[in-house]
């Protein structure tokens, strides 16, 4: 008798592949990391095949893991269309969605997979800009609602999270510690003042050495080793180093990660998505503080 594979285990599989790790699925899914191995257990035990081995302290996917995987995804996603279609028929159409540059690689992914997979007929416009920028344009209606981050700003706002700024630089190389230190900030970026001005305060001697308009280009620069920056500590990557006070570098203020929403009323498909966004936020950076304490920054 063939046996019926569980949608709950094979979601939590993609959670496994999604977030990197079971500690990491656990956070997703609201499951312990015991509940999250013994769920993977059952689904090993449904097919007959392991789907997990060790590569020195990393768990993997075998090649049956692998190969369950791209099912498991085809069969949720086919779930969840079902689901969409008979449940909330009216949750479709476009939502101008806005995000803040720094974080659409580093938060926005796992989130916009979990809404897709929820609504998948709705079309998602995306717009990445500078935080001042996207609350202008959110603001005078051309964007539904924006992920900014909200430093400086008195537009209304819902609050997701509070994270500090911190100092960066190229781990393997010595920028940090040049007698004129070379600093890359952002255009117009309020960070970019209040760097300059805890520096000046520090007595460290400094020059403006690169200007950009974008993240991006902030990484550039700094994984180059041509010059430091200042980031939000739960967006540093790790191919860069933070520098602490400990050694010689300024504390900086904390920054707020808020939700900026138009004037006018969402429509059913744009409030979800907020809804969804401000729903997810916590755990999205939950892995990334997790991921960042194993690194040990």
């Amino acid at each position: 008798m063939t046996e019926n594979l569980d949608i709950e285990l094979l979601r939590t599989l993609i959670a496994i592949d999604d977030s990197g790790s079971h500690a990491n699925a656990a956070l997703t899914v609201h499951r312990s990391q015991s509940a999250i191995s013994m769920q993977m257990k059952r689904l090993e035990e449904t097919v007959k095949q392991p789907l997990f081995e060790k590569q020195g302290r990393r768990s993997v996917l075998t090649p049956h893991g692998q190969n369950l995987l791209l099912y498991a995804r085809r069969i949720v996603k086919l779930q969840n269309e079902a689901m969409s279609t008979l449940s909330n028929p009216e949750i479709q159409g476009d939502v101008r969605l806005g995000v803040c540059d720094d974080y659409v690689s580093n938060l926005m992914p796992p989130i916009l997979v979990s809404y897709a997979g929820q609504y998948p007929n709705v079309h998602i416009k995306l717009s990445s800009q500078s935080s001042g920028e996207l609350i202008e344009n959110t603001l005078r209606g051309d964007l539904d609602f924006s992920l900014v981050n909200m430093l400086g700003s008195h537009a209304e706002h819902e609050t997701l999270i509070r994270d500090p700024l911190v100092w960066v630089c190229a781990p393997n190389k010595l920028t940090h510690e040049q007698e004129t230190l070379p600093l890359v900030v952002e255009n117009d970026c309020l960070w970019g003042k209040w760097a300059q001005q805890a520096l000046d305060h520090a007595g460290k001697s400094y020059r403006l050495a690169y200007s950009t308009f974008n993240h991006a280009g902030i990484l550039a620069f700094v994984e180059s080793g041509l010059a430091i920056s200042v980031m939000e500590q739960r967006t540093v990557p790790p191919t860069l180093r933070i520098l602490r006070e400990i050694d010689g570098f300024p504390a900086l203020p904390q920054t707020s990660i808020g939700l900026v929403q138009k004037p006018t009323l969402l429509s059913p498909a744009a409030r979800k998505l907020a809804e969804h966004i401000s729903q997810k936020m916590s755990i999205s950076l939950s892995i990334v503080a997790k991921t960042q304490v194993l690194r040990g920054v």
